[in-house]
């Protein structure tokens, strides 16, 4: 903490706690601030969830089951892909939080 002051990006889905030693959205300009355009939340060593960011992954996860349910009307490689996200997101959060998604009903 005292070589690298952490600078804090709070965000609906995560907030960043950003140490450009570890960021997986350096900038191409040498700047020490994160690349937002280029965060990858699911992967980054940065990423410090709160409640409400909780919250908003769990909707995001139950926004994609509920595109799901349609899954016979998206094309294959759309499906594909959002299985794959949902998929991600859901073991982000088991990971992250310590809790199977898929069995928690309600959002914090």
């Amino acid at each position: 903490m005292a070589r690298h002051d952490p600078h804090i990006y709070p965000g609906q889905y995560v907030t960043c706690v950003h140490n450009p030693d570890r960021a997986l959205c350096r900038r191409d300009d040498g700047g020490d601030a994160p690349s937002l355009p280029d965060c990858q939340p699911l992967r980054c060593r940065n990423v410090a969830l709160s409640i409400e960011n909780t919250g908003h992954l769990r909707a995001a996860l139950d926004s994609h089951d509920q595109e799901l349910a349609q899954a016979d009307r998206l094309a294959p490689f759309v499906r594909h892909r959002l299985q794959a996200r949902r998929q991600e997101l859901a073991d982000f959060l088991a990971e992250t939080v310590g809790t199977d998604p898929d069995t928690v009903t309600e959002n914090p």
